[in-house]
């Protein structure tokens, strides 16, 4: 099975970062896993987008034209929608997209990652005033949540993501990172329920 992803917000938004850790949950699963990043000369503010493509044979190219899911962190990303394949999932960041118009044919998943990042600020006081950073690693759960896993067996694959990228100084973020990739998980899925998302989600 092959699932091909475009990860796409603004810079700043550690866009690059949430594609890297999809990359290597599905490397650490024992998956050829191809990711390719594209972004303008902008330090912040720049539009960026990843392509990440996981499979289970070897892949014949990198670049993704018609993504099975498509995360959009901000706005401007949804200008991809249209590329998203029918049944295809879209799983936006609702704390800075507007109302997502009705697609019929695409499974649209809303979690307002950059608001329940900020939310972990009062438990995380050693992360810093803005614990929003943390919306990618939302992100990062409401991934593994809509592949149909279930937390106590997912934590694991999260925490071996994590430490493998926060390093050094980055290593102080561990803690709200997974916090925040958990709170992910839980907003898509109950961790002791096998049911599925409905084919329109809205996460509060």
């Amino acid at each position: 099975m092959k699932r091909e992803t475009i990860v796409a917000g603004h810079g700043g938004q550690g866009v690059l970062e949430l594609a890297t850790w999809l990359a290597y949950s599905q490397l650490v699963r024992g998956r050829h896993v191809a990711y390719t990043p594209s972004y303008g000369p902008e330090t912040r503010g720049g539009k960026v987008r990843c392509y990440v493509v996981a499979s289970d044979d070897p892949i014949a190219s990198p670049i993704v034209e018609t993504p099975d899911l498509l995360i959009v962190m901000n706005t401007p990303s949804m200008d991809f929608v249209p590329s998203l394949r029918p049944g295809g999932t879209l799983l936006v960041n609702r704390s800075l997209v507007g109302d997502v118009p009705a697609h019929p044919e695409l499974h649209v998943v809303e979690v307002p990652a950059t608001q329940l990042a900020a939310d972990l600020g009062p438990s995380f006081p050693e992360a810093g005033p803005d614990t929003s950073i943390a919306a990618n690693a939302v992100m990062l759960g409401a991934v593994l949540a809509l592949e149909g896993g279930r937390w106590p067996d997912e934590a694991p694959i999260v925490d071996r993501v994590l430490r493998h990228y926060l390093t050094d100084r980055k290593a102080a973020l561990l803690p709200l990172d997974a916090a925040a990739a958990e709170t992910g998980f839980r907003s898509i899925r109950d961790p002791s329920s096998e049911r599925a998302p409905p084919a329109r989600t809205v996460a509060a």
